[in-house]
């Protein structure tokens, strides 16, 4: 047989076989229960968030990721990217994947640790033979996969709570404190009143102001609403009913939120930081309270407040 032809048969052998399709395998330990990763993996409208890629589309304009979901499965669909993902076994997540040009296949497969508060999460990507050759010499990469992606989401409260959390020793602070009950329509002309009234005192005594009011606003029953005004000042003083006298403690730690948007939205905020007490198992030690970092109290519910909510725990 001529040599040139034996040559030419075994590079198209090499070739066709550098085209064989193999699987490649990366577990990581995401710090985060198994039941809040499943959560991730098993909804569509989830993966526009902890995808870093998709991400950044959805917050420029969520209109621009589609989604449909049925029984075990569910599609998102991008100008550039298309998503189909399959659930089996309750663990097993099966994707395939067109970007662009070129397309993959990939799965997650997720398993409890001992640790509750733990989960390992193995990606297997079906690449050709020649890629993981390279993938084996350059050092493996699993970009396509994002399994990174899911790993940093977890485990980074600003991403997966949707707010910065910060933890903090509670400030030894003097504070002037005033409390009614009034109705629910006339919470905010009644929060003023309260705060003029605590400005007065404070002013009359010779008390100089430390940092932001804070405020508490408890709904209760029969649209009443508990108002808690609190002015820090320098010194303790001599006060009488309505007002009264409070020490923060030294001791003690913080949770701390910021929150910027309106007074009757603040409610998200709330909401995610019980979500991370009950992840976390947190134990608040007393109701929290809101620091309006501008010094000044809402007039409306559609009012834009700049506030930190501080969430005293044990």
């Amino acid at each position: 047989m001529n040599k040139k032809v034996i040559l030419f048969s075994i590079l198209l052998v090499i070739s066709a076989t550098c085209f064989i399709p193999v699987k490649q395998q990366k577990t990581l330990s995401v710090k985060a229960s198994f039941y809040n990763v499943y959560q991730q993996l098993a909804r569509g409208d989830n993966w526009k968030k902890w995808r870093a890629d998709l991400r950044q589309i959805y917050l420029s304009d969520s209109t621009k990721i589609s989604d449909t979901q049925s029984v075990n499965q569910f599609s998102l669909k991008s100008t550039a990217i298309t998503l189909d993902v399959r659930i089996a076994n309750g663990y097993n997540f099966s994707v395939d994947e067109t970007n662009g040009h070129n397309q993959f296949s990939y799965d997650y497969t997720i398993l409890p640790e001992k640790d509750p508060d733990s989960t390992l999460v193995t990606t297997v990507q079906k690449i050709k033979l020649i890629t993981y050759i390279f993938n084996s010499v350059a050092g493996q990469s699993f970009s396509n996969t994002h399994i990174s992606d899911l790993k940093v989401f977890m485990e980074n409260p600003d991403l997966y709570y949707g707010y910065k959390i910060n933890k903090q020793k509670v400030i030894d602070t003097a504070i002037l404190v005033s409390t009614k009950l009034v109705s629910e329509k006339d919470k905010f002309t009644e929060a003023a009143r309260i705060l003029s009234n605590l400005n007065q005192y404070r002013s009359s005594h010779g008390l100089v102001q430390t940092q932001p009011l804070i405020a508490q606003f408890f709904s209760k029953n029969n649209n009443m609403t508990q108002i808690v005004i609190g002015v820090p000042v320098d010194k303790k003083a001599v006060t009488s009913n309505p007002i009264s006298f409070v020490e923060m403690p030294s001791h003690g730690n913080s949770y701390i939120v910021r929150y910027r948007g309106k007074f009757k939205d603040k409610i998200q905020a709330y909401i995610a930081m019980q979500r991370y007490f009950n992840d976390k198992h947190i134990t608040k030690a007393v109701l929290p309270f809101e620091t309006y970092l501008e010094n000044k109290l809402p007039s409306n519910d559609s009012d834009i407040i700049d506030i930190q909510i501080n969430f005293p725990a044990f």
